[in-house]
């Protein structure tokens, strides 16, 4: 029996339709996409039923950083962590990490902000075939959002 993997965010409308509609699916590499960037950007403590879901990048995220190499080695670290706990999908995990200094207009309150950029490559092997996996996130931080 093949796996199911649900496209997120899950459209519920679908369930209702009068055809009997159905989720929308995906493949197992994109469920695997949709659920690292779930854990990259979920706080501990945040997820309802496992308050150790998540994180712990969120608690990097207005640090004044004096070193930045040291820095960038924990952010990374906190990824890497995370993925192996909540990611069972994919195994011998290398996470890299890119960080720049970038101006972000906010369109509501018409302000400039100088934000961290942080490019995050995640590589992996896939448990179920074997193959090769590469996933690519950007975030900014102060306050963490996703572009």
């Amino acid at each position: 029996m093949d796996t199911i993997y649900y496209k997120l965010p899950l459209n519920l409308d679908n369930i209702f339709d009068e055809d009997g509609g159905k989720l929308h699916t995906c493949s197992e590499i994109e469920s695997i996409d949709q659920h690292i960037e779930l854990i990259i950007t979920t706080c501990p403590g945040e997820h309802k039923f496992n308050k150790n879901f998540g994180c712990r990048i969120w608690d990097m995220d207005f640090e004044r950083v004096v070193l930045r190499k040291k820095w960038e080695e924990e952010f990374t670290g906190h990824i890497a962590d995370a993925i192996q706990r909540f990611e069972s999908r994919i195994k011998d995990i290398e996470v890299a990490i890119q960080v720049m200094e970038v101006t972000r207009e906010d369109s509501i309150t018409k302000t400039t902000a100088i934000k961290k950029k942080v490019i995050v490559q995640v590589k992996g092997i896939l448990v179920s075939s074997g193959g090769y996996c590469e996933f690519r996130y950007k975030l900014f931080l102060g306050p963490l959002s996703t572009e």
